[in-house]
């Protein structure tokens, strides 16, 4: 149960940005898992031949083109997050500075 909690508020950090949760944060994190995943599959397949077999008798070009295009699945899926942050607005330190000073003042100008 407390792994469960742990693991829960650590996924919610990883898709919160500084406007809340994220789609594209949550996408990125999913898309990720999935390819790691994804990427155990040669390593499985490669271990239970060798295993079996004592050598390597399948085409490790097969491999080497299904590595690549997880490969492109991470690349494609940091792009259009990479590529969508650039629009989003973000607070700069001075903003942040003026939006305390303002808060401030309105607290101090209620008592």
């Amino acid at each position: 149960m407390l792994i469960r909690i742990i693991y829960m508020n650590f996924l919610k950090k990883l898709i919160a940005n500084n406007t809340g949760i994220s789609s594209k944060n949550f996408f990125l994190v999913i898309v990720t898992f999935i390819g790691c995943l994804l990427l155990l599959v040669p390593v499985f397949a490669l271990s239970i031949e060798v295993f079996f077999t004592h050598t390597i008798a399948s085409s490790l070009e097969g491999f080497a083109a299904y590595i690549g295009a997880v490969a492109s699945l991470f690349a494609t899926a940091g792009l259009t997050k990479a590529w969508s942050e650039k629009y989003e607005h973000k607070i700069t330190e001075e903003k942040f500075e003026e939006f305390k000073r303002e808060e401030d003042e309105e607290v101090i100008n209620e008592e």
